[in-house]
């Protein structure tokens, strides 16, 4: 593993003096690259992280055979269906993908834009088992799966609603409306008894 983050570098040319076939894992974030050529001395690379530098296409990248991770969150990549096509010819076995904040993914301009985006890569890069940190759906493939997981996803919710209990109301007594038949009254037992029967 080879951690060069945050190191201001325009290049990589005091690290690539010799073949580095030995490093499996490069982390080059946080830095001030364009340029993807000389990746060439790593041929063995499973790991390539180069977030947060000014890389706008793959177009110099060399062919990296065992490449499964690109982390490629906080660049310039611009053109999906060239960065597509660049990852089918350099990047073959290429299972994990992340392009978070690059002009190619709309993660957060809309949901149905990130949809397509989502379906897009899948159909393409047929590898592809987790992007952007989210892991794949082969139904993702459908355009209309997304929608039929709203509708399912909105109806549960109305059910869960539905099923809500809303709490009960227990009987109290002070509030029972009076039966007229229970009301008290003057007595009139001893109407017919006489004073000297008392």
């Amino acid at each position: 593993m080879l951690i060069l983050v945050g190191k201001k570098l325009k290049d990589l040319s005091e690290f690539t003096q010799a073949q580095n076939n030995e490093i499996k894992h490069l982390d080059v974030s946080n830095n001030l690259l364009k340029s993807g050529k000389e990746f060439a001395y790593f041929q063995n690379l499973e790991t390539l992280i180069i977030d947060n530098n000014y890389y706008f296409n793959l177009y110099d990248f060399p062919q990296l055979p065992q490449l499964v991770t690109l982390s490629a969150n906080k660049n310039n990549f611009n053109n999906l269906e060239i960065f597509i096509e660049d990852c089918k010819s350099k990047f073959p076995k290429l299972t994990h993908l992340s392009l978070i904040k690059n002009p190619i993914c709309p993660m957060f301009i809309g949901e149905e834009e990130y949809q397509t985006y989502r379906s897009t890569l899948i159909k393409q890069l047929r590898n592809l088992k987790n992007i952007d940190g989210t892991p794949v759906n082969p139904k993702e493939v459908d355009p209309n799966y997304f929608k039929q997981q709203q509708i399912q996803e909105y109806q549960q919710q109305q059910l869960n609603n539905h099923n809500e209990v809303k709490g009960t109301i227990e009987f109290n007594q002070k509030y029972q409306k009076p039966n007229p038949q229970t009301i008290k009254k003057r007595s009139e037992g001893n109407r017919f008894v006489k004073n000297n029967q008392l």
